[in-house]
């Protein structure tokens, strides 16, 4: 249960920052309170290729990462709102398979040779600067939708069911980004909303079963890429990077 968003650069041009951005990428991720606490992101060495990630002390593996090509990585859960299979692999496991790709196009090929039947039902998403690779499994095989980045874009999940929460979120983001004067401003307020009284389908959600857990923000500059995560209820983040 995650929302995500990304910011391409022709809208992060508008930000005041000294450092300019090709790509900024923000996740929150929702658990169940009973699920270990994610652990702050470490710098894996994948063949030639170097990738910060946080990780799931459950699976080992994690939900969000970028690697010094600058791909990011996203795996969200798939929820139709009944019951699903729990498959026999984590999601968690899926990023670090793919991490060495060093484009959005080898990261698809990649995912294209998983055992996909073997995961519960999930979303990935592979960003670079310029574009989207959204996948999704359907049967025992990824079907793939290729997008160019020329706005923010959204994608979320709850374990309410996905359509459940995408229409109210969908309506606020579109709120806060018809004009931003500060794009990635306006991306951390989104991110930190929550509804009095709709606290459940919110972004920053809460439920008593269940909670957004951490917030984790990547950028992608010229010479520099950086991971900042944090905890929901910490103050201080946890900043990690790689260079470019």
């Amino acid at each position: 249960m995650c929302t995500v968003t990304a910011l391409p650069r022709s809208l992060l041009s508008r930000s005041s920052r000294r450092e300019p951005l090709l790509l900024r990428v923000a996740c929150n991720r929702d658990e169940r309170v009973a699920r270990p606490e994610g652990l702050p992101p470490e710098r894996w060495v994948v063949g030639s290729r170097q990738a910060l990630m946080p990780i799931d002390p459950q699976s080992g593996g994690t939900w969000i990462s970028v690697n010094d090509a600058g791909v990011v990585f996203v795996v969200l859960n798939s929820n139709s709102g009944c019951a699903q299979p729990p498959g026999d692999i984590s999601r968690g496991t899926i990023i670090p398979a793919l991490v060495e790709a060093a484009t959005v196009s080898d990261a698809l090929t990649r995912a294209q040779m998983l055992k996909v039947e073997r995961y519960a039902p999930f979303r990935l998403l592979l960003f670079d600067r310029h574009q989207l690779v959204e996948c999704w499994r359907l049967g025992d095989r990824i079907r793939h939708r290729r997008s160019f980045l020329g706005s923010a874009v959204m994608r979320t999940s709850s374990g309410l069911g996905d359509a459940v929460v995408s229409g109210p979120r969908r309506t606020l983001f579109q709120r806060f980004f018809s004009d931003p004067d500060d794009p990635c401003a306006a991306q951390d307020q989104f991110h930190q909303h929550r509804w009095i009284g709709r606290e459940g389908i919110s972004v920053n959600m809460l439920r008593s079963d269940a909670c957004t857990v951490s917030h984790t923000v990547i950028e992608v500059g010229f010479d520099t890429i950086t991971m900042s995560y944090r905890r929901s209820d910490s103050v201080q983040p946890v900043v990690a990077h790689v260079a470019a």
